[in-house]
């Protein structure tokens, strides 16, 4: 569910929509990313106790799983129950929450197929994004994350090896997920990505009282989304 989107916002964009304090850009010279997939480098907004917001970098992927009937553990991308324990106590802690800026989010399409290597056929990626005035409007997922510890949790990468003799602690994150609506549950019936647009959601999200950052976990009204186009794994837009 959701395992790839974008953010083709650009640096400037992202200070200004998510109030960035000043000199808490912490990205570089963070180019767009048409693509992002498990355990790729996601930019997240954090926030201080006093409300100071920061951009920084996460790795998409809470922890490896097995799925029901998968023979191969994948990273779990996103979050659905929150009445889970484990959940319950993540989301009540706000300096657990963060906001994961996007333009666009993908589902693949369950009978739509386009050529892909050695003759193959792969199902077309379905890309959604907001409704608006320009290309392509910038949002935020509800975003979760957590300390990663390489030398205590494993290594994600092989090449994450040469971190760990400087003691490096990377940063994980996932997002919340919810059922469908109208627009995405023909592609994906089971559910969609919880999408904050406004800063009283961002704020909240952030800051708010438990049963209120909670009561974000809620599909998008259907005139606010829209099927961009259908094809590629990269959004068309980048």
């Amino acid at each position: 569910m959701c395992n790839l989107f974008s953010r083709t916002t650009t640096q400037e964009a992202m200070r200004q929509l998510f109030k960035v304090a000043p000199g808490a850009d912490h990205l570089g010279n963070a180019a767009a990313q048409p693509a992002i997939f498990p355990d790729g480098q996601v930019a997240i907004v954090t926030s201080d106790d006093d409300g100071s917001r920061s951009l920084q970098y996460a790795r998409w992927g809470w922890q490896k799983v097995r799925f029901k009937g998968s023979n191969r553990e994948q990273w779990l991308t996103n979050v659905r129950n929150l009445k889970a324990n484990a959940w319950k106590n993540v989301i009540a802690n706000r300096a657990q929450r963060c906001l994961v800026p996007a333009s666009s989010f993908c589902e693949y399409h369950p009978t739509e197929k386009i050529p892909g290597k050695a003759g193959r056929m792969n199902k077309a990626a379905s890309w959604f994004c907001l409704q608006g005035e320009t290309a392509r409007p910038p949002f935020a997922f509800a975003g979760v994350m957590r300390t990663w510890n390489l030398e205590h949790h494993g290594l994600r990468k092989k090449s994450d090896a040469d971190l760990v003799a400087l003691g490096s602690e990377i940063t994980a994150m996932s997002f919340l997920t919810t059922e469908p609506n109208a627009i995405v549950a023909p592609i994906h019936p089971k559910a969609m990505p919880v999408i904050l647009r406004a800063e009283e959601e961002f704020e909240t999200w952030l800051h708010g009282p438990t049963e209120e950052a909670s009561a974000l976990q809620r599909p998008l009204p259907d005139d606010a989304l829209q099927l961009a186009f259908i094809g590629e794994t990269a959004d068309a837009t980048a």
